[in-house]
């Protein structure tokens, strides 16, 4: 059975948006353009089907949904994160690094 799971490039972008409330700040600290975080943004919406996000010709502002969403996503991206650190420690921990002079 396939999971009701969205990209997580998706939850990356919508988690800075969110943080920012701006795509464009979003878009510079993840090194891609307006474009492609709107893109992303629009189609978890539709995945969703919630609006997460107000438009205006000002910019964004999270809907009371999106507040409530960015605080849950923004735990599991870090759970992951911290859970993915601790497997890299762990698989170091086995390595050994050796220096030879000729």
């Amino acid at each position: 059975m396939r999971r009701k799971i969205p990209s997580t490039t998706a939850l990356v972008c919508f988690e800075a948006a969110a943080r920012h409330e701006s795509f464009t700040k979003a878009a510079q600290e993840l090194a891609l353009t307006q474009g492609a975080v709107c893109r992303q943004i629009g189609g978890l919406e539709d995945f969703l089907n919630v609006e997460l996000f107000r438009r205006s010709r000002r910019g964004v502002k999270l809907t009371e949904a999106g507040l409530s969403y960015s605080r849950q996503v923004a735990t599991q991206l870090d759970a992951v994160e911290r859970d993915t650190l601790s497997v890299m420690r762990q698989q170091g921990a086995n390595v050994i690094e050796l220096a030879v002079v000729p």
